[in-house]
């Protein structure tokens, strides 16, 4: 790469930072970020949330070949910020996150893509952050059906279940059943998810995401794969079906690892055996994270044309190994 990755970096934040589109083209050397609302609606919330106000580049460094990360600072903290450069030194992916640990995943529902507006609007009223739309081409899921399989669903915690069912049935779910303490739907497309009472910290959506939950064969072997690539040493719940597993510092969400009788994996790219929803991992070193994913018993699968490589678990599930922002 011909130019300072450092600098086209902290240049380009700190356009974004004044909402400077035709600034931040220049820098990057790419059309296509000429936007307002991305920058309104995707850049500052994030920094505000971790950083707060009158901000500041506090310092940048090159992590890798292709990527660069600034640390901003403000009077509630810091927001560090993932640069991801193509091989000509132009921005082509940013992320904004609470630290700089590897191992944070984003969930990637699976939709046709004339739905994913839709399902994208449900996601963000439901939750905050860290669930997408991708996929394409699906099979959806059906309630206890083995040969329909869900393969992963979410737990998302909310203050009052009642307001929370109106809401959702108001966004195009449907509700599948109810047990003492929870209740199940299937969101707009099909994939079931459960509410649960308790939620007390205050939040701008309806719930908080508190744990992932994937069905499997074993649940032993695939904590121990899940606990070792993102992070989760700590056992919540454990039991011949089900484990649960977290990160010592209690950052949601949860992972939970079910037993299923008569477990069917996923195919991918098949779409008659879809995986459902799948992880986007970012990671800062690409090799030694795959290299650990291989050890613990994930498998390479044959690229499809994206930008990140795609793996499975041990179970078969897959997910991708991306440079944060990538």
């Amino acid at each position: 790469m011909s130019r300072d990755l450092v600098d086209v970096a902290c240049r380009w934040v700190e356009a974004l930072e004044r909402a400077d589109v035709p600034a931040a083209n220049a820098v990057s050397g790419l059309g296509g970020w000429d936007s307002g609302p991305w920058i309104a609606e995707s850049w500052r919330p994030d920094v505000e949330g971790l950083a707060g106000a009158r901000r500041v580049v506090g310092s940048a460094r090159q992590v890798n070949e292709r990527m660069v990360r600034v640390v901003l600072v403000g009077e509630r903290g810091r927001a560090f910020v993932s640069v991801v450069l193509d091989e000509d030194g132009r921005v082509v992916g940013t992320s904004v996150d609470s630290d700089e640990q590897d191992g944070r995943f984003w969930v990637v529902v699976g939709c046709p893509e004339e739905r994913e507006d839709e399902l994208r609007a449900f996601y963000g009223m439901l939750t905050q952050g860290r669930i997408g739309t991708g996929e394409g081409r699906m099979r959806p899921p059906r309630w206890r059906d083995p040969a329909y399989p869900t393969q992963i669903h979410l737990d998302v915690q909310v203050a009052d279940l009642e307001a929370a069912e109106r809401a959702v049935l108001e966004h195009g779910a449907t509700k599948l059943e109810g047990f003492p303490g929870w209740r199940v739907y299937a969101d707009p497309v099909g994939h079931p998810f459960c509410l649960y009472p308790g939620l007390v910290e205050p939040t701008d959506r309806l719930g908080t995401l508190v744990r992932v939950v994937i069905d499997c064969a074993d649940p032993r072997p695939m904590a121990e794969f899940w606990g070792a690539m993102l992070d989760m040493p700590r056992t919540v719940e454990d039991s011949p079906d089900r484990i649960v597993i977290a990160r010592d510092d209690d950052r949601l969400p949860m992972l939970a690892l079910q037993r299923v009788p008569d477990y069917e994996p996923p195919r991918w790219p098949d779409p008659d055996y879809p995986p459902q929803m799948h992880f986007d991992i970012g990671v800062d070193d690409r090799p030694a994270k795959e290299r650990l994913a291989l050890e613990r018993g994930g498998t390479r699968l044959p690229p499809q044309g994206g930008s990140c490589p795609v793996y499975a678990d041990p179970a078969g599930h897959p997910f991708c190994l991306c440079y944060k922002g990538e």
